[in-house]
């Protein structure tokens, strides 16, 4: 993750997201270790019947062909990957919904946008608590399939995998912004969770469907349906890609993300390229899913078409999907990856096995062995977890540290014009001054009071004068409020209370939705420095969504930004 991303973030938030996870993974390793325990008491004995049977039906399964391990071994990774990512500092934020869930809403229809909404509400409203639960699942996914080969546990990872995949394709994907203006193998579509979906069905299926080629034929037929049905989506007139603007927009998407300038080159290239030849750009790509989908098909698939297949895949993944992983909140290594998981997993490598004879295969460690080493690092990371989450918290605080204060970044380039007269305007006489709160998001994407984040807009107010204050929330998904708080409270990351007397929104907890108007207002009576919020717990403020509110001794008020 990029380190100027924590410039964005709350200490506070990122300290209670770690001690949270840590809390709850040192939690439940203990409960894990406590119930093997008792399970290896009660079997101590290695001839235990249920041991011998466990063992017969591993070695005594008909053999499969390299496919299926190729596919077990290749999801248990991503999987932990997955997991691994999810613990990123923003995902406990709402940085993690402006910038991965929130580009899922462009193009869809209303009926998903609603649903869409629905879902991020639920997530922001708990999201710390959604964010740590997303770490552990897909960690016990990734453990589970790769300790439980062809066993019980692993089979319980897959079905899990299955149950947890569904909200994640709607939620987390837009179902693949299949039903968007635009969708784009080159944006993910149809995205990653199908291709996870689809091998942990193919793995729970019966071994004769792997042994009679069954698989690989079904791969075969589902991968050219999706690379014909991309190349179509390509070449729509609708979706725009034939014009200058279509690719370099998708593009220009990724350029503006933190990363390498060895990541970022080739897609600047191919940005001003794609705008200066679109026609050109767009064609290679229809052709080339075409030429993969007829391919499969027509059971044409000798060294190009895998030269062809490699180069694709590896393309895309790098100037269209960005690795999937780059930016810092990145969730899992995108589709492309996984595509070709499954094109060697499930199809190339999972043709008819010729033989069903069982095939011992000598352990190369010996089994008590592993379980040693397994009993001494689970505790080891056990001691650890609940140490970072339950000990020296406690001693942190008994010895009066504190988080330190919400860091302030600067721009890489602020905004060429700004108008006051549109957030404010007063009156001298009446000591009276009109100001316009809007919830919205900067040119980052990120969410703002009338375009500025991270406090980069100072509303400056006479003390004594009256404030009459219009809000009205522009943002699509999330429900927002205003409020003027003393800016200690933003420090700590709430709870937030009105620094003066009405000085809130109506129903500020709550929040309203998109396009909602409301008015209010306050007297400034004391002098000093506070903050405009979203009291929304959200944790919008944490991602941003703030600006500096001074009073002073002045004679006029005013509105500057950074």
């Amino acid at each position: 993750m990029p380190y100027s991303l924590l410039n964005y973030i709350n200490p506070v938030t990122i300290h209670t997201f770690y001690v949270s996870l840590f809390q709850a993974t040192g939690v439940i390793l203990l409960m894990v270790l406590v119930g093997v325990g008792i399970r290896h008491m009660v079997r101590k004995n290695p001839d235990h019947p249920e041991i011998r049977e466990e063992d017969r039906a591993v070695k005594e399964s008909p053999q499969y062909p390299r496919g299926y391990n190729i596919l077990w071994w290749g999801l248990g990774i991503l999987w932990l990957i997955d997991g691994l990512l999810q613990a990123q500092p923003p995902m406990a934020t709402s940085m993690f919904v402006d910038m991965d869930v929130a580009t899922n809403v462009t193009g869809q229809p209303h009926w998903l946008l609603v649903l869409l909404g629905a879902g991020i509400q639920a997530w922001t409203t708990h999201q710390i608590a959604s964010a740590v639960f997303a770490v552990l699942i897909q960690m016990f996914i990734g453990v589970g399939i790769l300790l439980g080969y062809r066993r019980p546990l692993g089979r319980i990872a897959l079905y899990v995998s299955l149950l947890w995949s569904i909200p994640v394709w709607i939620y987390g994907e837009g179902l693949g912004n299949l039903f968007a203006s635009g969708a784009s193998w080159l944006t993910g579509t149809p995205g990653a969770v199908i291709f996870y979906i689809t091998g942990a069905i193919w793995l729970l299926l019966p071994p004769k469907y792997w042994t009679s080629g069954k698989i690989a034929e079904w791969t075969r037929y589902l991968m050219a349906g999706i690379w014909l049905l991309l190349a179509v989506f390509q070449a729509l007139p609708a979706s725009g890609y034939w014009s200058s603007q279509g690719l370099y927009n998708v593009f220009r998407y990724n350029t503006l993300m933190p990363q390498p300038a060895i990541f970022l080159d080739p897609i600047t290239w191919a940005m001003h390229q794609s705008s200066l030849y679109p026609v050109l750009f767009n064609s290679i790509m229809v052709t080339v899913m075409a030429y993969l989908g007829v391919m499969m098909l027509i059971k044409r698939t000798g060294k190009l078409f895998w030269t062809v297949t490699i180069l694709w895949i590896f393309a895309s993944w790098w100037l269209g999907q960005d690795f999937g992983i780059v930016g810092g909140v990145g969730t899992d290594p995108q589709a492309a990856p996984l595509a070709l998981l499954i094109m060697l997993g499930g199809w190339w490598y999972a043709r008819k096995v010729e033989s069903n004879q069982p095939k011992a295969v000598a352990p190369l460690v010996a089994r008590s062995v592993v379980k040693k080493l397994g009993w001494i690092s689970t505790s080891v990371l056990t001691a650890l977890f609940l140490l970072f989450g339950f000990a020296i918290p406690q001693v942190v605080v008994a010895q009066g540290d504190k988080p330190a204060p919400t860091p302030h970044y600067h721009p890489a380039a602020p905004p060429t014009t700004f108008n006051p007269h549109k957030w404010m305007q007063y009156n001298v006489k009446t000591k009276t001054v009109h100001l316009l709160l809007e919830a919205s998001v900067n040119h980052f994407g990120s969410l703002a009071f009338d375009g500025y984040a991270n406090g980069f807009m100072t509303i400056t107010i006479p003390k004594g004068w009256t404030v009459d204050a219009t809000f009205i929330n522009e943002q699509v998904l999330l429900k927002n409020s205003a409020m003027i708080v003393p800016f200690g409270q933003l420090q700590q990351g709430g709870p937030f209370t009105p620094a003066f007397p009405g000085a809130t929104s109506p129903d500020p907890i709550t929040g309203v939705n998109h396009g909602v108007v409301q008015h209010f207002h306050f007297v400034a009576g004391q002098d000093g420095k506070y903050a405009v919020v979203s009291a929304v717990p959200d944790g919008q403020s944490d991602s941003g969504m703030w600006a500096y509110f001074l009073v002073k001794n002045v004679s006029k008020p005013q509105v500057t930004v950074k």
